[in-house]
């Protein structure tokens, strides 16, 4: 069975797949979950991780590879640049180039602009998680598009205005909170559709 190691850069994105990718995966693939510590750690290492990764492939394991990013302050088309270059040098496949057959080893993935975009993405999924919260009218303010000021501290405005998260924004126990509750196929936010997309890619 094919082996699939995401690649996160801080607890909050782990803690979200965490509850994501049972929903997402199924039984299709075993999976698991590497928390680099930060955006610059995981940029840092990820070159020798993708080389070791190219050597075990070559050794014959059924692995790939999934980078999830924030894109935060980078130039979206930028910073995917970057991955890619990365895996390319590792001489491994990715979505955006394939080998001839139309397979990929790895799976570049941008959150945009950080992972709150797809808590914004999918206002049902928040009052699920905050029962105080009224009905979000998805045309509006945050919610308009998701991924354009999509941020944590985008979030935590809103949710402390409903009393929730009165002063700081704990991301870990929101994650825990909100992530069980996403809806795969109704999220609005596009970052996490294309995340989505390329996974149930990766696992054809």
């Amino acid at each position: 069975m094919t082996q699939i190691e995401f690649l996160v850069e801080e607890p909050s994105a782990e803690e979200a797949l965490r509850h994501v990718l049972p929903k997402l995966v199924r039984e299709r693939a075993r999976w698991k979950l590497v928390n680099l510590g930060s955006k610059y750690k995981l940029l840092k290492v990820l070159p020798d991780r993708l080389a070791a990764y190219r050597d075990r492939i070559a050794r014959g394991e059924q692995l790939r590879v999934v980078v999830l990013i924030d894109r935060d302050e980078d130039a979206c088309a930028e910073l995917k640049h970057r991955l890619e270059g990365m895996a390319q040098t590792a001489g491994l496949t990715t979505k955006t180039s394939p080998d001839a057959s139309g397979q990929f080893h790895v799976l570049n993935r941008i959150a945009v602009e950080e992972l709150e975009s797809w808590f914004i993405g999918d206002p049902v999924a928040l009052r699920l998680a905050f029962s105080s919260l009224p009905t979000v009218d998805a045309r509006k303010g945050i919610f308009r598009n998701p991924d354009n000021g999509g941020s944590w501290e985008a979030l935590h405005r809103f949710l402390k205005k409903h009393g929730i998260y009165k002063s700081s924004y704990p991301k870990i126990d929101a994650a825990r909170r909100i992530a069980p509750k996403l809806n795969l196929q109704a999220n609005r936010s596009r970052s996490f559709q294309v995340f989505i997309q390329g996974v149930e890619a990766l696992l054809v």
